[in-house]
């Protein structure tokens, strides 16, 4: 520990110096056409930028003094300029010594990305690019789950409860972030179910530890989905999509900015809407005989499966002004109805049983890159209110059969007599029209620092509060008098220090987090005189601590080793500990929290260039020891309508995942990976002394190996000059694995079937790049495809996608 405190301070110390400013600019070519895709560097100090479509750049963190700025064009004699930079901020307009109608015809770029930058600072992340996916008729959670470490696991079609898995952690141990806000204050209709891919920039997945600027408390990794936002640009954007199981998606997106005055108009919307009547069949799919109470074990149509959501996201404000780089004001309004086709498992046959949501938000969303006169400090913060309505309606007692039919009844003399009900008055339960009323507010602001060219402290904090109140008109008179609310106020405090040390080969960081959450449980009945008793009151605080590191360091200019460490915790989350009786899950007041101690050790070899072929490998292992790991419960009697979120001890999880990808003349691009996620039970005794009959057993209903291959071939000019067809084909394998303890019973023990899914796309962009057509046939073998509790999946589908982008 001396060695590691030596260490710190020794690069912190020698990190230290000048003060620093931006050098900004205009390039254009000697015709006075801006400068796009150049490169802008100065040697001495290693700092480079690109210019724009107008030819502006900007350096950040220039140390006063005489600089030599280097203009490198493509095929071209590097040019240079001299800056002299005594203030905060210095600007050159240059015009190069040749024409734009000089430039190169076809030209390479080779710099980082955005997704390149975020892979390469120490954590165990996949930076997903949605350009390609974009024109595909896919989700976001179809390309989430061809990423490495990531299982993507569905109750069903399109609209079905999505449950997340990166590196054997699951639920909500992996968070959900939309622009680095908690996820659930958007509502569940405007989600990576709903949100079209044209309206995403980019996802990114941390496996294991998460940086800060996520301010929140998963163990198991995040998702931090990237909406677009074309600031500075006005441009029009349309798509539509069609296919299988009646499934039509629509999506518009819209941007307006002045730049006189910097007035800005973002603007988008979505409509989905499908039956989902797609085929199931196995041993819970089945219908009975009236008469004899034969069953008969069928090929059914889903028959009560409808999805609808809805919503628009409008912000207004201002961009790319000296006071701010964005304020903008902003709502969401996003709805959803859902037809409930089955419980916790197929067996359970619901024909009436319906949810719908509904969701307002209002926000204001600040951001300064350069809030302080030195550009040393930058701002980003997030403030909203939304009110969320659900709203389950289940009246009617008649038992359905899987023909889509109530079950009949008939006498002894074979006479119809009536349908079969259930005892209990509805389909899950007793009869209920409950309407839960949501309030989350979330407050967020992240502050970057750079002390100088290589030291950086960050902090975010993150505040929420939720209720949840209850009505149903149904209830008993009594239970109607009951006042029952629920609160949970969360509060998470993230401090990062970043070093980067030895001409930027070495960048390590330290964080340490701060968690604080307070949930209260508050039931009074009134009685006739209107006063309250209190019958419950359940009032429970929660402080932690947690902290971690992070190191990136260039062993050789093609090899980076990442290394990165945490230990931390997650509490319960209001679905877990309240319910929702929309997804058939009961309350459970008594859950822990869950622990984990994860280390990630990862390397990446490339970008490799040997003429016209390009190589990468990514390798990434990890372990995690987790402590009253929070699951969802799996009932032992199949028909059970409802479950429950429980604390299952715990567990240790070891595995790797590889990525690898090849291309060759741009043209041809293969990205191929392998996942092995082992999660094992890692308790030998009970509370009362007795071993588990599991200890050592892989985790149940939990796949373990994965892996996906993907090729795409780029053509261009085949029909028509400057057109672009590219044909890809995905291929997804998921290995078998049991659905209770492997130790449990003999032979004939349930497991989810190994699964091997191929799709298939062609997509055409038009000359005029305005008009984009794309064929996708999804699960093209027509696999039978399960995941949650053998909850199956679609079939064979086909899908149609125009886009067409106005301006």
């Amino acid at each position: 520990m001396k060695f590691f405190y030596k260490t710190f301070f020794f690069i912190l110390s020698t990190s230290l110096y000048a003060q620093s400013g931006t050098i900004k600019g205009n390039i254009a070519f000697k015709d006075g056409t801006p400068l796009d895709l150049a490169l802008v560097f100065i040697e001495t100090i290693s700092k480079h930028a690109y210019t724009d479509e107008n030819g502006d750049f900007t350096l950040t963190q220039i140390p006063y003094g005489q600089h030599v700025l280097s203009i490198k064009y493509f095929g071209k004699t590097i040019e240079t300029v001299p800056v002299n930079l005594n203030g905060k901020e210095a600007h050159i307009i240059y015009k190069l010594s040749f024409n734009a109608s000089n430039k190169l015809s076809e030209v390479v770029v080779k710099g980082k990305t955005k997704e390149a930058k975020i892979e390469t600072k120490g954590f165990a992340v996949n930076a997903i690019s949605m350009k390609r996916a974009s024109l595909q008729s896919i989700q976001a959670n179809d390309v989430l789950d061809r990423s490495s470490g990531v299982r993507i696991r569905q109750n069903g079609g399109l609209g079905s409860r999505i449950h997340y898995n990166i590196n054997g952690l699951s639920g909500n141990a992996i968070r959900v972030f939309i622009n680095g806000s908690p996820i659930e204050s958007f509502g569940p209709s405007f989600s990576l179910n709903s949100i079209p891919t044209n309206l995403i920039k980019r996802v990114e997945v941390y496996k294991g530890v998460v940086s800060i600027h996520l301010a929140g408390d998963a163990l198991g990794g995040a998702i931090n989905v990237v909406l677009k936002e074309a600031f500075g640009k006005n441009n029009v954007d349309l798509s539509y999509s069609f296919g299988s199981f009646n499934t039509h998606q629509a999506s518009m997106s819209g941007n307006y900015f002045n730049k006189k005055t910097g007035f800005t108009v973002l603007g988008s919307g979505f409509y989905n809407y499908s039956d989902n009547n797609y085929k199931v069949w196995g041993n819970q799919v089945y219908t009975t005989n009236p008469t004899t109470g034969d069953i008969t074990y069928v090929t059914a149509e889903r028959f009560h499966d409808t999805y609808i959501s809805k919503g628009f996201k409008v912000d207004v404000g201002f961009s790319n002004k000296k006071w701010a780089d964005k304020l903008m004001l902003g709502v969401i309004y996003s709805d959803l109805d859902k037809d409930i086709q089955h419980g916790a498992t197929l067996e359970s046959v619901y024909g009436e049983r319906k949810a719908s949501q509904q969701t307002n938000l209002i926000g204001i969303t600040y951001k300064d890159e350069s809030f302080l006169s030195n550009n040393k400090l930058s701002i980003d913060a997030f403030s909203s209110y939304s009110h969320l309505r659900r709203n389950i309606t289940d009246i009617n007692p008649f038992i359905y059969d899987w023909d889509g039919k109530r079950k009949e009844r008939f006498d002894a003399d074979g006479n119809f007599i009536g349908y079969y009900e259930y005892a209990s008055g509805a389909e899950a339960g007793a009869p209920t029209l409950q309407e839960s009323i949501e309030k989350i507010y979330v407050g967020r602001i992240t502050s970057n620092y750079d002390i100088n060219n290589n030291n950086t402290i960050s902090t975010n904090i993150l505040h929420t509060r939720f209720t949840r109140d209850n009505e149903d008109p149904l209830r008993h008179v009594d239970i109607r008098n009951l006042d029952d609310t629920r609160f949970s106020n969360r509060s998470i405090l993230g401090i990062n220090y970043e070093i980067k040390a030895l001409d930027n080969k070495l960048k390590t960081s330290i964080f340490y987090k701060y968690f604080n959450q307070n949930i209260r449980i508050i039931e009074y009945k009134r009685n006739d005189n209107s006063t309250a008793i209190e019958l419950n009151d359940v009032d429970r605080t929660v402080d932690a601590n947690g902290f971690g590191f992070t190191i990136a360091y260039h062993l050789l200019p093609k090899v980076l080793i990442q290394v990165s460490g945490e230990n931390s915790f997650r509490l319960p989350v209001a679905r877990e500990l309240f319910g929702n009786l929309a997804e058939n899950l009961e309350a459970n007041f008594n859950l822990e929290p869950e622990k984990s101690k994860n280390l990630n050790l990862g390397a990446t070899f490339g970008t490799f260039n040997f003429g016209k072929h390009e190589a990468r490998i990514r390798v990434n292992t990890f372990i995690r020891d987790t402590r009253d790991k929070i699951k969802l419960n799996v009932r032992q009697d199949a028909t059970d309508e409802t479950t429950e979120f429980l604390n299952d001890d715990s567990y240790i999880s070891k595995g790797f995942d590889v990525d690898v990808f090849y291309s060759y003349n741009r043209k041809l691009d293969f990205n191929g990976n392998i996942s092995i996620f082992n999660s094992r039970f890692n308790t030998e005794f009970d509370e009362t002394g007795l071993p588990f009959n599991w200890y050592r057993d892989r985790e149940r209903n939990a796949p373990f190996f994965t892996a996906n291959g993907n090729l795409a071939y780029n053509v261009t000019n085949l029909f028509k000059k400057k057109s672009q067809i590219v044909f890809s084909t995905n291929l997804a394998y998921v290995h078998w694995f049991y659905r209770d303890w492997e130790s449990l019973g003999g032979t004939g023990k349930d497991i989810i079937p190994t699964q091997l899914v191929s799709d298939f796309s062609i997509t055409n962009t038009f000359p005029n790049k305005k008009i984009t057509l794309a064929l996708d046939v999804r699960n093209l073998f027509n696999a039978q495809v399960f995941d949650n509790y053998a909850l199956q999946k679609p079939g064979r589908a086909y899908y149609m996608k125009i886009i067409y982008s106005i301006f």
